[in-house]
């Protein structure tokens, strides 16, 4: 499927965030680029058309919450059929003086929105938990979160995270 390469680096970028908003009781923002081997057409799989998977590298700069003035870096993989993707995996940390953050995403979504056959947007939401938390952000242990991405240019999104509401 043509739309897939058009897309796919955004799309992936924009829902590996989902895994990292280690968010306590408050909203967090984070502001990420696609840093990794991805942004171009998913891998085929070969066993029917438009399904393959995608696999990116993400850091984030955090820029409210628990973990503002962070950095959070990860890994997600994207499992693509036609225009949509499924979280399949998505592990990362989030770093500031004093505080670490170890998330994993439990389940993400993204639909990419056509007009005309092509590609005008994405919608990504997802959820996750927070396997360990350090220093400052040590009450973050264990607590789940929900996310949702907006894309703000080629490969870059804004991940709003909420603790709590998974």
């Amino acid at each position: 499927m043509r739309i897939l390469p058009n897309v796919c680096g955004v799309a992936t970028a924009i829902i590996a965030l989902s895994a990292m908003a280690p968010s306590a009781v408050a909203q967090g923002m984070y502001n990420c680029q696609d840093i990794g081997w991805g942004g171009g057409p998913p891998e085929p799989l070969g066993d029917r058309e438009g399904h393959g998977i995608a696999v990116n590298q993400y850091s984030c700069r955090i820029d409210s919450g628990p973990m503002s003035g962070g950095v959070a870096t990860g890994t997600v993989i994207w499992e693509w059929d036609g225009p949509n993707a499924v979280e399949r995996s998505n592990i990362g940390v989030a770093r500031k003086p004093g505080a670490t953050v170890v998330y994993q995403g439990t389940g993400g979504n993204l639909a990419l929105t056509m007009a005309d056959g092509k590609v005008t947007g994405v919608t990504a939401s997802g959820k996750g938990v927070n396997l360990i938390a350090t220093g400052s952000a040590a009450s973050l242990a264990g607590k789940p979160y929900a996310w949702t991405l907006k894309p703000t240019g080629p490969m870059t999104w804004t991940a709003d995270s909420i603790e709590g509401t998974q």
